[in-house]
């Protein structure tokens, strides 16, 4: 196994933005922020806007409900079935410009774009054969992914240059007040073998994880906490991974046979969230970017 270390571009970027100008507004095109150099703060902004297959995820806001089988032993509650309910999305994203040319104007620009989630964790709760209960548990998430950008020549703009998405990371789900973690998920499917411990570690665009159709696909994920209940989330998929009793959790699922570009998600819950009515929902996800097949998604407003 291979620890998952992206090219070193976006490292040096990173480092080479901090403390450099910042804008922060919603995602909005041509929103006038007063950030440096104002039209590449509003060619960004339209770059990112234009580009919701690597801003947003497929899979995590669904409200699709999961079923929850045989769940033995001592618990408040049995849940049947479960599901998010979202009933408000506050979006804004924070650009960060540095790495000027040889006139002051920024070359590089780092987006981290947040969500703060609310609503509520539904769960239909009693025995098969009996009277049922809803229980409610008020939803509280804050959602982050990071991108960055790059400013580059283009034919006949006298010099300004264009930006283009370049890099992106991961998405990181957690509960506010919450004390559910992922530590890490690895990553299984024919000759890649990774391991990743920070969904928000940049890559190259290019680089994004590739498989090829109907190929398994092995997932483990670590919480060090054997009493968690941790979930598989597809597009079309919503499945629970298999309790390996030591705080590790793995899932075996196939990559699709549709090409094109896709997420998929694992979310650990705490026991409280699903077995006792009484205690707070308490979730952290992880949700990734991959492309089945070497085909290549075109980038928008490039």
């Amino acid at each position: 196994m291979k620890q998952h270390v992206w090219p070193s571009f976006v490292i040096l970027a990173a480092l080479a933005l901090a403390g450099c100008g910042k804008s922060t507004n919603s995602l909005q095109a041509n929103s006038g922020t007063g950030a440096p150099a104002g039209s590449d703060d509003a060619q960004v902004s339209n770059v990112v806007q234009n580009n919701p297959g690597y801003v947003d995820d497929d899979v995590w806001q669904s409200s699709q409900e999961q079923t929850y089988d045989n769940p033995g032993g001592f618990a408040a509650i049995r849940p049947l079935r479960f599901w998010r309910q979202i009933t408000a999305v506050d979006r804004t994203v924070d650009k960060v410009f540095g790495m000027p040319d040889s006139n002051g104007r920024p070359t590089l620009a780092m987006v981290t774009v947040h969500k703060h989630i609310t609503g509520t964790f539904d769960i239909v709760a009693g025995e098969a054969d009996s009277t049922r209960a809803l229980v409610k548990k008020p939803l509280d998430d804050d959602w982050t992914r990071k991108l960055v950008l790059m400013r580059v020549p283009a034919p006949g703009d006298s010099g300004r240059g264009r930006w283009r998405l370049v890099g992106t990371s991961g998405v990181d789900v957690q509960t506010r007040a919450g004390s559910t973690h992922i530590q890490s998920v690895r990553v299984q499917s024919g000759t890649l073998d990774t391991l990743i411990t920070d969904p928000l570690e940049l890559h190259r665009l290019r680089r994004v994880v590739w498989l090829r159709p109907a190929q398994p696909v092995t997932l483990t994920v670590t919480t060090g906490d054997p009493t968690n209940v941790v979930l598989f989330y597809g597009r079309d998929m919503r499945r629970r991974f298999t309790n390996n009793g030591d705080g590790t959790f793995m899932f075996v699922y196939p990559a699709g046979r549709f090409l094109g570009l896709r997420h998929f998600g694992v979310d650990a819950l705490s026991h409280g969230t699903l077995f006792d009515d009484q205690a707070a929902y308490d979730s952290n996800a992880w949700l990734f970017l991959y492309t089945v097949d070497p085909l290549r998604t075109p980038i928008q407003g490039e």
